[in-house]
């Protein structure tokens, strides 16, 4: 079983990719694809406060479990004045 980490904007050129996948089993979390995602790519900027997580689309809790199939994003936080 796999889920799909998804890369936006910016992130597809840190890692040269537009996304990834990764293995899950029935206690996986989406605090574990971040995780997952930082241990690939040392260089994304993934810092608490910083990403907003989306899974299937919709805002996830850190300690959502996932699913086979699955898509997971991180939403950069945009702030302006």
């Amino acid at each position: 079983m796999t889920v799909i980490i998804e890369f936006l904007g910016m992130q597809r050129a840190v890692t040269g990719a537009d996304s990834i996948e990764m293995p899950v089993t029935g206690k996986t979390t989406v605090s574990d694809a971040l995780d997952y995602a930082r241990k690939n790519y040392p260089r994304l900027k993934l810092d608490e406060g910083m990403v907003l997580v989306v899974v299937n689309q919709e805002i996830a809790a850190r300690d959502k479990i996932l699913k086979a199939n699955d898509i997971i994003s991180f939403l950069p936080f945009i702030s302006g004045g």
